[in-house]
């Protein structure tokens, strides 16, 4: 992959060229097929994992057994490295939503390198504070938004970052079912169902197998009530 093709708030997308090279240069190299479980919520922390093509979902198990998708992940991004570095068990599992291809870091490499290069650390810090202002931002958004508002804003989010297009037609498609965009607004089944027949029947989306397909993000943002001068 060009360097130009990394997501920009990727943490190989933030690097410099020396570091970004020396990062692929660690771990080994792994596959991972749709659906597959990559890291398991409780293990330990034995390896990192970073991200070259793909999209995964990060996912919580809840105390009332229900599963929760607190995130998504893709390429250029590094997973499973705040376990690695606290040295605690992992806080969630990581789901391949596609096929995924990877480098697999083990945890004592990673940290042996963070502390090599700064500018990385630092870097990792930029990324991770990034997540945080998101977090924060979903959480307002939460309290203060309906939920056909949050929905807009989730399937903007995910789009914005990850969105592809698809092999026929025109848009941006996400691999991501109605439950795992219900989740990640913070709502039910029920209103994205609502919300997508209204987003439909306004032009800005369809429906694929497994897949979202954002047709309008004008007509989105409108949806999302995000004016032209508030990014998403």
């Amino acid at each position: 992959m060009n360097v130009e093709e990394w997501p920009q708030r990727s943490l190989l997308g933030v690097l410099g060229r020396r570091n970004k090279e020396a990062l692929l240069g660690l771990g080994t190299s792994a596959t991972y097929a749709a659906h597959q479980r990559i890291v398991r919520q409780g293990e330990s922390a034995r390896y990192a994992v970073l991200i070259l093509a793909g999209l995964v979902k990060i996912v919580v198990d809840t105390e009332r057994g229900k599963d929760v998708v607190i995130a998504v992940r893709g390429s250029g991004d590094l997973i499973g490295e705040m376990a690695a570095l606290e040295r605690r068990p992992r806080s969630a599992h990581v789901i391949a939503c596609v096929p995924v291809q990877a480098k697999v870091i083990h945890s004592r490499d990673l940290v042996e390198f963070l502390e090599r290069s700064p500018e990385t650390s630092l870097a990792l810090a930029k990324v991770l504070s990034g997540r945080l202002r998101g977090s924060d931002r979903r959480g307002v958004d939460l309290i203060a938004c309906p939920a056909p508002v949050r929905i807009a804003r989730t399937l903007l989010e995910v789009t914005g970052k990850w969105g592809e297009s698809p092999a026929v037609g025109q848009g941006l498609a996400i691999p991501l079912s109605q439950k795992d965009i219900a989740s990640l607004a913070g709502t039910g089944l029920s209103s994205v169902e609502k919300a997508f027949r209204q987003l439909e029947e306004g032009g800005a989306l369809d429906r694929l197998y497994r897949r979202v397909l954002i047709t309008d993000v004008d007509r989105l943002r409108r949806f999302g009530e995000l004016s032209d001068e508030i990014p998403y």
